[in-house]
């Protein structure tokens, strides 16, 4: 069952992984077409607008003053680095009313967008075929921007390439130019685009892993619960088959010939009988009790002094102790403050400690009581050299029919419910309990009941 287990929750896992995978891989390519759609948009939104006959009649002045220019240079009264100096200013006097013309048009349409027009090349071809290039970007770091705003080459995106050919001069002209576009906030832009599908997606994959979680959860509890099932049944049948056992044998006993006249025979038979009945009336007692939760717990509170109940209490509990080899230390103060609680479930609780103690290995115990002004409660600690009880096992030694013991080895008899029971007779007080232990160094088991 283990590994059908841990193979649903590497499955489930591997799955998860796959979803996002696949739901990462959708978000990208949404992304890369919403970003494509809003690029072809952003374009017949640039064209638009540029293709006015307002910003047309704009751009016609720098070619108008640079024909002109043109004619000068072809009679010599002007040098190429003039020609291409008298472009940059007329395109610098003529540029502000054309950004203002074309960011009035694009802002009709919501864009925030950047244009600029670069100079890419002039070349000049003469009536003989001869070809003279006066500026080519490929040949100079010097770019010449015709029209908009300046920009870094890798923000913009080329959006067009356009060749402006005049052949009315002795000279062919051959004027070609690019268009670029930017988006300065591109990633807003895109954010906003997808804010849907992101919302959604995140709210999909919330609901996804917090459905995993809670399968899995649900899975280790119930794995949690049939082991706790198993273990049950195979204590408590170990537990009833003894006394079973010797019932069987007692009552062969007191049937057989060697019993009839026979009155210590019969008499040890009877006895017997009645340790056995005892002691399946306290198994089925404790299987009773044990489905009592704190709230359940009638409680019959009454004020006494602690030391002098803790005292009497190990009095008599040592009259029980039939092994010389078990020692009980008492640490117990006079706290002059009478402790709220009812002695019959409180005795009981550290009784249940005591038994614990010894069970598991403690021949040397320790009671301490006292008062603890910080928390303002009065503490109760069980201490014992016993085999201890290992940190990841502490967590859940005060559930029901847990036990730290291995499966049916049974070193150490009893039902998983004694720390159980004592947990919620401390509860139905109001306080609490806690344990400190190793494995192999022995455990404190401190009970806190609050002062009234």
């Amino acid at each position: 069952m283990q590994l059908k287990f841990k193979g649903l929750v590497a499955i489930s896992i591997i799955t998860l992984i796959a979803l996002i995978g696949i739901q990462g891989y959708l978000i990208y390519n949404t992304y890369e077409l919403k970003k494509k759609t809003y690029t072809i948009d952003a374009r017949n939104a640039i064209a638009k607008v540029y293709n006015t006959k307002e910003l047309d009649s704009i751009m016609w002045l720098y070619r108008t003053d640079f024909l002109e220019n043109l004619v000068a240079y072809e009679k010599g009264n002007l040098e190429g680095e003039d020609l291409l100096l008298k472009l940059r200013e007329k395109t610098q006097e003529i540029n502000p009313e054309f950004l203002k013309l074309f960011n009035d048009g694009l802002s009709k349409d919501n864009y925030n967008l950047k244009i600029k027009k670069v100079l890419t090349s002039i070349t000049l071809t003469d009536s003989l075929g001869n070809k003279n290039e006066i500026y080519s970007t490929d040949e100079t770091n010097d770019t010449i921007i015709l029209l908009g705003e300046n920009f870094a080459p890798s923000d913009g995106l080329l959006i067009n390439n356009s060749t402006w050919q005049d052949d009315q001069t002795p000279i062919k002209l051959n004027f070609q130019s690019s268009i670029y576009m930017n988006i300065s906030d591109w990633s807003n832009i895109m954010l906003k685009e997808l804010s849907g599908l992101l919302i959604l997606s995140s709210l999909l994959f919330l609901f996804v892993v917090s459905l995993l979680y809670y399968s899995i959860q649900n899975l280790m509890k119930q794995k949690r619960l049939a082991e706790i099932k198993t273990d049950f049944i195979n204590n408590i049948t170990h537990e009833l088959k003894t006394p079973l056992s010797t019932l069987a044998l007692a009552t062969k006993t007191l049937t057989s010939e060697h019993a009839n006249g026979n009155k210590e025979i019969a008499d040890g038979a009877v006895k017997i009988i009645e340790r056995q009945n005892t002691r399946l009336q306290k198994l089925i007692d404790q299987v009773l009790q044990s489905s009592l939760g704190y709230k359940q717990i009638q409680l019959s509170k009454e004020d006494f002094n602690g030391s002098v109940f803790l005292n009497e209490m190990l009095d008599d509990y040592m009259l029980s102790i039939v092994s010389p080899d078990i020692t009980l230390n008492r640490n117990i103060e006079s706290t002059g403050l009478p402790i709220h609680a009812d002695k019959f479930y409180l005795s009981t609780a550290i009784i249940n400690l005591l038994n614990n103690a010894i069970k598991y290995g403690g021949t040397k115990l320790t009671v301490d009581y006292g008062v603890d002004k910080l928390d303002s409660t009065h503490y109760i600690s069980v201490k014992d050299n016993g085999i201890g009880i290992s940190p990841k096992y502490q967590k859940f030694i005060f559930e029901k029919f847990y036990r730290v013991s291995e499966k049916d080895t049974h070193n150490y008899k009893g039902l998983g419910l004694g720390l159980y029971y004592t947990k919620q007779i401390i509860n139905a007080h109001g306080g609490n309990i806690s344990v400190k232990s190793e494995a192999n160094k022995g455990s404190v088991f401190t009970i806190k009941i609050p002062i009234s």
